[in-house]
């Protein structure tokens, strides 16, 4: 069994693959459209990551990372300082960064429906491992 993708609910599901496009390095790989309601997008990384995103009228509910059920989306990247940079070049600010007691560098940021997402750098670590 593999994990293929995990959904996320969006009031403007186009504005929200756009920002995960432009802001993190996703791309479209596939656009799903049904007659009266706004498309479904299915967005990747180039490890093949995916993310579903789905129309939703209602709101978010506000989480925390420790309540039960889903937190955050989590990350892994090679070079957490070019990262931060290339973010920062973006106009996304990371929160919360650190480095853990086992060598590991975390930090998070939201989206703009503030979905959580951590990207985490572990040593020996590439994105795709």
């Amino acid at each position: 069994m593999k994990l293929e993708h995990f959904g996320l609910h969006s009031r403007d599901p186009e504005a929200l693959a756009t920002w995960y496009c432009e802001k993190l390095g996703f791309r479209v790989v596939r656009t799903l459209e049904k007659d009266g309601r706004p498309p479904i997008f299915f967005l990747s990384t180039d490890e093949g990551a995916q993310v579903e995103i789905l129309p939703s009228q209602a709101g978010h509910a506000s989480r925390t990372l420790e309540q039960g059920g889903f937190s955050h989306i989590g990350l892994v990247v090679g070079d957490f300082d070019a990262l931060e940079r290339d973010l920062a070049s973006k106009s996304v600010s990371l929160i919360g960064v650190r480095d853990t007691s086992n060598d590991w560098r975390i930090g998070y940021c939201k989206d703009p429906e503030l979905n959580v997402i951590e990207f985490v750098a572990r040593p020996g670590s590439t994105p795709s491992a």
